[in-house]
């Protein structure tokens, strides 16, 4: 791949002067990675209430009315 002729004569790229600068920055100073609390599993959520489980005939009949 041929060279550019203003390639060869790059004084600096944008990174190593953002690097320079870095006292001058006005990024955020928070950490950009997660905690290993982070990626812990919480468990399965259990909910306080449920519905009370039917039975099959009933779930059948209301599908039924449903479906008219």
């Amino acid at each position: 791949m041929p060279d550019h002729p203003v390639e060869q004569g790059a004084a600096g790229s944008l990174t190593d002067k953002i690097a320079k600068e870095s006292s001058e920055s006005t990024a955020s100073s928070h950490a950009n990675h997660a905690d290993i609390q982070t990626h812990n599993s919480k468990g399965p959520v259990v909910p306080d209430s449920m519905p009370k489980a039917e039975s099959k005939e009933e779930l059948k009949k209301r599908a039924e009315e449903l479906n008219k």
